[in-house]
């Protein structure tokens, strides 16, 4: 129902600002039990609402800020990006101005600068684009009033430590003013001739014969599906060496604490934590590329083995697995080689205290 003196056109307004909801993505689609807020602690306005029972967002109280755009790890929410490529001194600048800054609506503006996140950066840099022209007005004094966590400036800064490590150029910011960003803009839009595949297929969104690559022309890259909920690591180039190299997000496992129980393995979304299977035995793998955040394999972890860190290495890339057969139960499971289980012939469920269950 449309509140009390308001009108048509401001409840449409009001209903497009608000971000596109992806429930399947959601992290609570892959666990009920779910501990992710980050939605709910990126709101100004306090709209998304999160209880014992549900995630909603109260659309009346939305500003359309698009911070939780950013904030949501697993791309369960969007926005309309606009993708603004114009050529300036040599460079192909993607645009972005925030709608507090001045400019005329109507310039391809979005609510908030900082609603860019670490998913879209690392999209605009695997489309070739490395410069950013900002305009933006007065974050301290701004009515969406984001965290300084929050800001675009701080991201970037933590992005480009990544970019260097691979050999790749780092995202850049151009300062000029907003008189310079609209003059900018009204040149003509180049548009973007693709990207080349590399031996993974580009975000997961095009086929192959044989060995041909193929070319996909990317005409809208920070609104197209499949880039919405893609794993920014994954589309970061393969390191030349593993150790101490950063990810965005790198689960961290502790083969002390681990019981080999496999519920990370199986509650993980997108396959960051992998159990492999070979001729000379079974083990943990960690795959920080396929890492989002969301922080499940924390969640359902039940001795704290696990837990994703943002900007980190890896610690334990593979760990190897010791297969036992349970002196209690005769079942067979597997422990990581270093568990305090390694030495102890009863299985993780068997070992566990008569008062405590799996379920609780």
């Amino acid at each position: 129902m449309t509140p009390v003196g308001t009108s048509l056109a401001d409840t449409v307004e009001q209903e497009l600002r608000l971000p596109d909801i992806d429930p399947d993505y959601c992290a609570y689609a892959a666990f009920d039990r779910a501990s992710c807020r980050a939605c709910v602690d990126a709101c100004p306005p306090n709209a998304w609402v999160l209880s014992d029972e549900s995630l909603g967002l109260d659309t009346e109280a939305c500003n359309g800020c698009g911070l939780c755009v950013q904030a949501c790890p697993t791309g369960a929410l969007h926005i309309e990006f606009p993708w603004v490529i114009r050529h300036f001194s040599g460079k192909a600048l993607a645009l972005f101005a925030c709608e507090h800054t001045g400019i005329p609506a109507g310039n391809d503006l979005i609510p908030c600068i900082h609603a860019l996140g670490i998913r879209q950066l690392v999209v605009m840099h695997t489309a070739g684009v490395t410069n950013l022209l900002i305009a933006q007005g007065d974050c301290d004094n701004c009515p969406v009033a984001c965290d300084s966590s929050q800001r675009l400036t701080r991201l970037i800064e933590e992005l480009n430590q990544i970019l260097v490590q691979r050999h790749q150029a780092p995202i850049k910011i151009l300062a000029y003013s907003n008189a310079v960003w609209q003059k900018i803009y009204r040149q003509e839009e180049i548009i973007s001739q693709g990207t080349l595949l590399k031996r993974r297929a580009f975000m997961g969104g095009a086929a192959s014969t044989g060995n041909t690559q193929q070319q996909m022309v990317v005409l809208d890259p920070l609104n197209r599906n499949e880039c919405r909920t893609v794993p920014p690591g994954a589309l970061l180039p393969d390191p030349a060496s593993e150790a101490n190299c950063l990810w965005p997000w790198a689960p961290q496992l502790d083969p002390d604490n681990c019981i080999g129980c496999d519920a990370c393995i199986k509650l993980c979304p997108t396959d960051a934590l992998q159990s492999h299977d070979t001729e000379e035995g079974s083990s943990y793998l960690v795959q920080a590329k396929y890492c989002t955040g969301c922080n499940i394999c924390a969640d359902v972890c039940m001795e704290d083995a696990i837990r994703p860190l943002a900007w980190s290495p890896i610690t334990h890339h593979s760990v190897s697995l010791i297969e036992k057969q349970c002196t209690n139960c005769g079942n067979p499971y597997h422990v990581p080689d270093g568990s305090s289980l390694a030495d102890a012939n009863k299985c993780p469920v068997c070992n566990r205290p008569a008062h405590q269950s799996l379920s609780a």
